[in-house]
């Protein structure tokens, strides 16, 4: 008997070397339409794509298993939480990142409910379409445990075809010297302060990536920076106390200690509550700045207690808390650049990394910056061409 990573590894391999025409052929044009929709809907609704992929996993492994029966607590059912973390998760971090949940997907609530996975499963699957294609794929696999391995590596080859087509989004692109500050400010702040949609989420994460994209270049361009390093940036869900960051982003000296941090914050006035904050994180340091940064307009609540907070806590530390706009900041940090032009490479590299390596990039805001790239930068791919 094949232990289940070895399951999961051959039916990578076989997907990895079969066409998508050849692992979809057989299945019916049903089967593979809610296969698919599980798929597209992945990037937002992980924790089906993760409950599926674990059914296929542990049916192949256990065919006599009813996979429905998802609890030990319910009658001749296994623990399909227990398996995923052990298994299906850890692959799905190696493999397809972009997809994977940090730990399980039973820890989402509307799937790690004491219901078997019937067709008249309660869970509260926002995406009703989903929901069925979810349901109905599962009662397949149950009623023919001979299509398990088929449907494992048709859903593989889905995945691995939403992975090349992301390739796309990816496109290098030719930055001419005389792209301007104001119409890379424009790009940015486009990119930033558009309205993604409610079903969208991890747009917060992009005025820190676009942040930390200009500190990079600071780092080898200013000469304040000389001999500090720029702290790895945490993941956005981190709390800052387990992670020891004073802020999103922190610039250290050599021993390691803070030097300079910025917080960021998303749609949010800066209020004096916020300048007390900053100063408990920061009154056992010695750091030399903290910047307070916010996407939103105006960017203070009530400026005159907010200078009174700071003005309070600068008798008592010798660090600047300094308040401001993402994009005001952005336009400064740019003019201290030897080749602003370099942001747009760099902003669009970071975007590319944590859509790779982590879920808060959405393809929503790939595709997006693609399209500004093209219009309001009108950058050119290597060829001459227009970037697509």
């Amino acid at each position: 008997m094949p232990t289940p990573n070895k399951i999961i590894e051959v039916a990578y391999e076989q997907a990895q070397e079969e066409s998508l025409e050849e692992a979809l052929s057989g299945l019916s044009s049903e089967t593979i339409h809610d296969l698919r929709i599980i798929v597209d809907n992945a990037e937002t609704q992980k924790a089906v794509l993760g409950v599926t992929l674990t059914s296929l996993v542990y049916k192949v492994f256990e065919p006599e298993q009813d996979i429905r029966r998802h609890q030990m607590g319910m009658k001749d059912g296994y623990s399909g939480r227990t398996f995923d973390t052990k298994y299906v998760t850890p692959f799905l971090k190696e493999k397809f990142p972009h997809f994977a949940m940090a730990e399980s997907a039973w820890l989402t609530r509307s799937l790690e409910q004491p219901r078997p996975y019937n067709l008249d499963f309660p869970g509260r699957i926002r995406n009703k379409v989903l929901k069925t294609a979810f349901l109905k794929t599962l009662d397949r696999i149950q009623t023919d445990s001979e299509l398990a391995p088929k449907f494992l590596i048709a859903l593989m080859c889905l995945m691995l075809e939403a992975r090349t087509q992301d390739e796309q989004l990816f496109t290098k692109v030719q930055v001419v010297s005389d792209v301007t500050i104001a119409r890379i400010i424009d790009a940015l702040s486009l990119h930033i302060l558009h309205n993604y949609g409610r079903g969208v989420v991890g747009t917060a994460r992009l005025p820190v990536l676009a942040i930390f994209s200009v500190y990079n270049l600071l780092m080898l361009d200013v000469k304040r920076y000389s001999g500090k390093r720029l702290s790895p940036l945490e993941a956005h869900t981190s709390p800052d106390l387990r992670t020891k960051s004073l802020g999103d982003i922190d610039v250290n000296n050599a021993d390691n200690s803070c030097f300079e941090s910025v917080e960021i914050k998303y749609n949010k006035p800066i209020t004096a509550d916020m300048i007390g904050v900053a100063y408990r994180k920061i009154r056992d340091t010695e750091i030399d700045r903290y910047y307070i940064l916010t996407t939103s307009e105006p960017n203070i609540d009530d400026q005159e207690s907010v200078i009174q907070e700071i003005e309070k806590y600068k008798k008592i530390h010798s660090c600047q808390i300094i308040v401001n706009g993402v994009i005001p900041s952005l336009k400064y940090y740019l003019r201290l650049l030897s080749n602003p032009q370099d942001i747009i490479d760099e902003y669009t590299r970071w975007l590319e990394f944590e859509y790779r390596h982590a879920s808060g990039i959405k393809r929503d805001h790939l595709r997006f910056w693609q399209e500004i790239r093209q219009t309001v930068l009108n950058l050119k791919d290597p060829e001459g061409e227009n970037a697509t």
